[in-house]
């Protein structure tokens, strides 16, 4: 361990995948000294200590935040201001508050009004997969990818200086942006499909049985399970992260209900033109969008 790690004690609160993922980078980094971790599943807590993804659990946010000089929460982002509401009163003056949210402008906001010393910076980063639980915590998936920082006005430069040094510590490539510019931006790239794969599988329903007893047992098709892999995450954080950023995703969802009429509809009257064109537009934006 460094004897002079750049924060000596991580408070962790929400003890999950990326939040796990983040504290095992982190040590390994040797960027921090003791973790102190929270969480609302008493069940989360004997993984974590056996992983060493921490050092203790706390019995309370407000435990896990006290003297703490890097606050990492990892929770739900319905439950982020409640949180920093919570944790404010406890904070050492010099200790910096970030988070791991998919959805920054309501939270930047709340976090703002509940700590008058700039400390909270939005951190959002682009890292990770479907997996679920403190079980699948993995210190690698931050190498290489990208984190979005979103400080507000009220923001210090040196907690954003913090949450940079941390999120480089873990390898990632760190940008700025402002807060409700990433929100519109990730209703795009990530909300949407999100969307689309758990829309797509739940319509499977009633083929279910066809599809189960005409392939290898868990081996559905390329094209299937590609374009329903994001569907294996936690319902729990996407409605979460849906109803968060409803405003810039609505008009996204609806628009893709469009686009999935206008394919219904050329296929009902047989029109092969509007069919081709409808796929054909799909096809222009899909390269536009992945080199």
């Amino acid at each position: 361990m460094d004897p002079n790690p750049a924060f000596s004690r991580l408070a962790l609160i929400g003890v999950g995948y990326i939040g796990g993922s983040a504290a095992l980078a982190a040590r390994r980094a040797g960027l921090v000294g003791r973790v102190v971790g929270y969480d609302v599943d008493p069940q989360a807590g004997p993984l974590a200590l056996a992983r060493a993804v921490v050092d203790e659990m706390a019995d309370s946010a407000e435990a896990a935040a006290a003297g703490a000089s890097l606050v990492l929460l990892a929770a739900p982002v319905q439950s982020l201001a409640g949180l920093v509401r919570r944790i404010a009163g406890r904070l050492a003056p010099t200790a910096t508050v970030i988070d791991v949210g998919s959805v920054k402008h309501p939270v930047v906001l709340e976090a703002d009004a509940a700590l008058s010393s700039g400390r909270f910076v939005g951190c959002h980063p682009l890292a990770g997969a479907e997996h679920v639980g403190v079980g699948a915590a993995d210190p690698e998936i931050f190498a290489g990818r990208a984190c979005f920082l979103c400080p507000s006005e009220r923001t210090s430069p040196e907690a954003t200086r913090m949450a940079t040094l941390f999120w480089q510590g873990l390898g990632c490539q760190v940008a700025s942006i402002e807060p409700a510019l990433h929100d519109r931006l990730m209703a795009a790239v990530s909300h949407l499909p999100h969307v689309a794969a758990f829309a797509l599988a739940a319509s499977l329903t009633d083929a279910l049985p066809l599809i189960e007893s005409n392939t290898l047992p868990g081996r559905p098709t390329t094209s299937l399970r590609d374009t329903i892999r994001i569907a294996a995450s936690s319902p729990q954080v996407w409605r979460d992260i849906l109803l968060a950023n409803r405003e810039h995703l609505l008009p996204l969802v609806r628009e893709l209900e469009q686009r999935v009429s206008t394919i219904s509809a050329a296929m009902a009257s047989g029109d092969a033109a509007a069919l081709e064109a409808a796929l054909a537009l799909g096809q222009a934006c899909r390269q536009r969008l992945v080199k």
